[in-house]
């Protein structure tokens, strides 16, 4: 069920038909649900929609590629991805989140770009 929620959600990231992407966002993620960065919140579906619309109308974007598996728990996930640009510049990601009862994502948690190493590491 997390997995599942996972794959559609990224699969919409990419869904140019606007259609398509509302209904896969409808079947994947809660519509009251959260994503929440270090900047800002993006409340709701249909705002969450906006900015994958915003996304795809970028015309330097590439693609959205998933870097890493999709690892699940009962009810959390977390993932890496990258947005890939035609100017050379890529943004990663690293997305954690919880999925509801009804089998979709409630939060999601995104952090854009990789983290530094500690410096003791």
């Amino acid at each position: 069920m997390v997995e599942a929620a996972v794959k559609t959600y990224i699969d919409a990231a990419s869904e140019q038909d606007p259609e398509k992407r509302a209904a896969m966002l409808e079947a994947c993620f809660a519509a009251d649900g959260r994503v929440v960065s270090r900047s800002r919140e993006i409340r709701g579906r249909a705002a969450v929609d906006d900015e994958i619309a915003k996304l795809l109308a970028d015309p330097l974007l590439v693609r959205v590629r998933v870097l890493s598996v999709i690892d699940t728990g009962n009810t959390t996930f977390r993932f890496r991805s990258v947005v890939e640009r035609g100017d050379g510049k890529n943004f990663e990601f690293f997305d954690a989140g919880e999925v509801d009862a009804t089998g979709r994502i409630s939060l999601l948690l995104t952090f854009a770009g990789p983290l530094r190493e500690a410096a003791d590491a």
